[in-house]
């Protein structure tokens, strides 16, 4: 059955801009018949290998399976959609071997975590690509991260928080769990400490069961698969947000809003990239032009379905909020063109 990934992933179960012409008319024209017949040759009785750069039976992994069971019947030739995992670094250890070492053919994609951009803006040492020659494909879910505590914590509000300590759990710097808190406590007077060293925010969650800290800023999708019974009970409270607004999460203020002047407002934005990517499908540079333009109508036709949309929403109880191919190549473009002094800046506060 074509879409039996779909099936396996439902059991494991902001900033906008205008696209310019070129990209607008590149994003409008699909392949004409003759180059769709060659890729459907090219892709008969092959297959197409999906890399996850995260590890099995989490959001990154459940959606990538979902989109290859559909794929399997979008891409002309409806080749095998495979999925792999390769965790490590966020995303950027597939990332690196998608830019890398990949095939260049159109049968090696890349699905990864929202921050890879923002990796290679922050460590581009450890991310050893570069995102303007990455071919994007499309994103189907953008995200939206919160300075999330529980609702008996000490402080429940920004200006709660300003005054009195909240701590907060997080894994390492490189991640929005400590970054969103971090610039918080920088740019908004936020009185955060935040604990270091846990493997993720399931084991945050353990911690805020047992007292060690009182939230962490995780992912909206997070909380609804994995703690929806907080989330519907009330029991989160939520002080800020980076992302475009969502309904799980009412009224809470962005941090771009609360900034006092446009270049605390610039370091807010470099927080944005991943949230505004979401999951983002991609190749590796130089694809033939012929099976980039047949992966992103193929993918566009998924998001299209009905069916997706309802599986989406079982897996992750969230809308389908697209990000067309030329739409993430234009975010990339624009995140890759942020003046050098303010990643500077934002390192020097990050501790990068």
């Amino acid at each position: 059955m074509k879409r039996e990934l779909y099936t396996i992933g439902r059991r494991i179960g902001s900033a906008g801009f205008t696209l310019p012409a070129a990209l607008a008319t590149a994003f409008l024209a699909g392949p004409t018949p003759t180059a769709a017949q060659d890729v459907a040759e090219f892709y008969s009785n092959r297959s197409i290998t999906i890399l996850v750069g995260a590890g099995p039976g989490g959001i990154t992994d459940i959606t990538a399976r979902i989109i290859a069971g559909f794929l399997e019947e979008t891409v002309p030739g409806e080749p095998t959609v495979i999925v792999q995992n390769m965790p490590g670094g966020g995303s950027v250890t597939m990332a690196n071997h998608i830019y890398r070492s990949a095939a260049r053919d159109g049968t090696v994609l890349g699905y990864s975590l929202p921050a890879i951009i923002l990796a290679q803006l922050m460590e581009p040492d450890r991310a050893r690509y570069d995102g303007r020659e990455l071919t994007w494909i499309g994103s189907a879910v953008t995200s939206t991260n919160a300075i999330t505590v529980l609702a008996d914590s000490p402080a429940t509000t920004i200006d709660e928080a300003r005054q009195t300590e909240i701590i907060l759990g997080a894994t390492g710097r490189g991640s929005l769990l400590y970054q969103l808190p971090t610039l918080a406590r920088e740019l908004l007077g936020l009185n955060v400490r935040i604990i270091t060293g846990y493997q993720g925010s399931a084991e945050i969650s353990l911690a805020m069961e047992r007292g060690e800290v009182h939230g962490q800023a995780a992912g909206l999708d997070y909380w609804s698969l994995a703690r929806p019974e907080w989330l519907e009970s009330g029991r989160l409270r939520f002080l800020v947000r980076i992302g475009p607004p969502d309904a799980r999460a009412p009224d809470t203020p962005h941090i771009g809003d609360l900034v006092a002047s446009d270049g605390e407002r610039a370091l807010a934005q470099i927080l944005e990239i991943g949230p505004d990517m979401g999951w983002p499908l991609f190749a590796p540079p130089e694809l033939p032009p012929d099976r980039l333009a047949a992966l992103r109508t193929a993918f566009d036709a998924t998001l299209e379905d009905d069916s997706f949309a309802d599986a989406i929403q079982t897996s992750m109880r969230a809308p389908v909020t697209p990000r067309h191919g030329v739409e993430l190549q234009a975010i990339v473009e624009n995140a890759l063109d942020t003046p050098e002094s303010v990643v500077a800046e934002a390192k020097a506060l990050l501790g990068l």
